[in-house]
């Protein structure tokens, strides 16, 4: 069994580790075993918000005497979902589709704590 922890990151992605680690809080990571894919004719923003909040509410529950921060980032290129390229050449081949074009990045956050619930979203428009 697991101590109790003040703070969870319901994530495994190292970057959002680094992240949090910057504020000097103690807490922990623990991942969430979730279906990420989007629903259909689900929209980048909407994608992120829900995963967002089912990542922390899936932590929530096992921990519901902690603060639970989920997370969740995609990519919107004329309100198609870019995912992960996996591969260099992957990458390489979405860059040259981005090229000249305006690229959304949606991030979201939720924070569960007891009978809290506060979920944001922050869009960021780059121009490739």
């Amino acid at each position: 069994m697991l101590p109790t922890f003040n703070l969870i990151l319901a994530s495994s992605s190292p970057y959002r580790k680094q992240l949090l680690q910057r504020l000097g809080l103690p807490f922990i990571t623990l991942a969430p075993n979730l279906d990420e894919s989007p629903l259909p004719g689900e929209s980048p923003k909407d994608l992120t918000l829900r995963l967002a909040q089912a990542k922390a509410q899936a932590i929530a529950v096992l921990h519901p005497t902690a603060w639970v921060i989920g997370s969740d980032q995609s990519a919107d290129l004329s309100g198609r979902i870019i995912g992960k390229p996996g591969t260099h050449a992957a990458a390489l081949a979405q860059l040259k589709q981005m090229q000249g074009q305006v690229v959304v990045f949606h991030t979201s956050l939720c924070l569960i704590g007891q009978n809290f619930c506060q979920t944001i979203h922050v869009p960021t428009t780059v121009q490739f």
